[in-house]
């Protein structure tokens, strides 16, 4: 059986004493030739078959048939797992033999097809590697003979690094990308919440910011323990880079306590394998700046703007908060979508963020009339912001038509919030 609990793994730390206790075998083999033809033969076919099997392990990723197995057998361990050759991974990995599968780097790099420099220098390397191999098997070994040894040896290590170098980049997981995506716009104040247990290594050898990281497992609905780290995390940090697993925001208990409490500052798919990076504001509580304004939206209004509070000051790569205070006057069968502009002093628009109402998660259809709905946004700045006034319009809109609702203020069919300065 194969997977994480795959047994002969077990074995590669006693791989060594097995090799040195088979010694005199091979030599009886080889050099004594006790056993003949039949016993070289017989050692070919196992050196063989035990090269064939580490090869078809190597071509492409068990987790293919781990997945496999996991919606084929209940439960993924089952005793016939064990004991049937179908459910073999020595079988089941021919099925994944496919040239979208292959796991080779000089495969995998390739635009249409192999990355044939590479592979051609990889197989020079093997080529030259075995025949020096084997004339040192035919040879005295003096210390004229050992310099081409010495010689390949260092070549082979500048061609390892040339080839590191060269697929490094290419073919490194995701958490490349977002651990620099994390470092250029981290902030002091900051922590990583780390939400794929499994990758932990791989972020950790790829991230070099100064930020904490703290690993947690996904949980829906979040545990009691959970839920007291993430109010630590919230009163200790100012803000909470996240990267979730594969569960959908709303499936996710630290998400959906996050975008109950907090400001979604920015939901980004990062790196060739589109992970998600998100960026959550923890503000101190602060009481709204305008309130009692009452500016309706709609004809006949069906949803009234009591107050708002946003960030007055800010800088190029940081965040600007934003909160609407809404109260719903009317039940409304449709759902209109916030938009939130932001305008530098020509009026043009350099940010924005729009959706359903407090993170798509309150639609207008399910406002009742008198219930008073609390809808938070958060906008990161990009790096190259000039400095200089900006104005926040704020307003509500058809997501299938475009056409925005009317307004009580004026004829805009938006309301503008006031300035906003940004100052490197």
């Amino acid at each position: 059986h194969g997977g994480y609990s795959w047994g002969p793994r077990f074995l590669v730390p006693v791989i060594p004493f097995v090799m040195a206790l088979s010694a005199p075998t091979w030599q009886r083999v080889f050099e004594a030739r006790s056993w003949g033809f039949v016993g070289r033969a017989g050692a070919a076919i196992l050196l063989i078959g035990s090269l064939g099997v580490q090869w078809l392990g190597l071509l492409v990723p068990f987790s293919l048939v781990q997945d496999w197995l996991a919606q084929t057998v209940t439960p993924l361990f089952a005793p016939e797992t064990f004991t049937q050759w179908r459910y073999s991974p020595l079988i089941l990995q021919w099925r994944y033999l496919t040239p979208d599968h292959l796991h080779f780097a000089w495969w995998r790099a390739g635009v249409d097809g192999a990355d044939w420099p590479s592979l051609l220098l990889i197989a020079a390397t093997t080529a030259v590697g075995g025949w020096l191999l084997l004339r040192q098997t035919w040879q005295d070994r003096t210390l004229g003979e050992r310099l081409p040894n010495w010689v390949y040896g260092g070549a082979l290590l500048l061609v390892t690094l040339g080839l590191l170098v060269r697929y490094q980049p290419v073919l490194s997981g995701g958490d490349e990308a977002t651990a620099r995506f994390i470092e250029d716009h981290e902030a002091q104040d900051d922590a990583v919440l780390y939400l794929r247990p499994v990758e932990t290594q791989q972020f950790a050898n790829a991230y070099h910011g100064a930020l904490p990281v703290y690993g947690f497992f996904p949980s829906f609905p979040l545990t009691a323990d959970d839920a007291q780290w993430l109010e630590r995390l919230s009163t200790q940090y100012r803000r909470l880079w996240v990267l979730p697993d594969f569960a959908p925001p709303d499936r996710s208990g630290w998400e959906r306590e996050l975008r109950r409490d907090a400001f979604l500052v920015t939901d980004q798919r990062v790196g060739w394998d589109a992970q998600r990076v998100v960026l959550y504001a923890l503000p101190a509580a602060q009481p709204l700046a305008e309130t009692g304004v009452g500016i309706e939206f709609g004809d006949p209004a069906w949803a009234r703007l009591n107050g708002y509070g946003y960030t007055e000051t800010t800088q190029p790569g940081q965040e600007l908060l934003l909160t609407l205070a809404w109260e719903s006057l009317r039940a409304v069968a449709q759902d209109f979508h916030v938009f939130v502009h932001l305008l530098n002093a020509a009026g043009e628009r350099v940010d924005q963020r729009d959706g359903q109402p407090v993170l798509w998660t309150r639609p207008t259809t399910t406002w009742q009339p008198g219930e008073h709905i609390e809808d938070r946004y958060g906008l990161l700045l990009p790096d190259t912001l000039p400095p200089g006034d900006y104005r926040i319009l704020v307003g509500l809109y058809d997501p299938v038509t475009g056409e925005r609702q009317p307004v009580n203020v004026g004829p805009d069919a938006a309301v503008d919030l006031g300035p906003i300065r940004v100052e490197r």
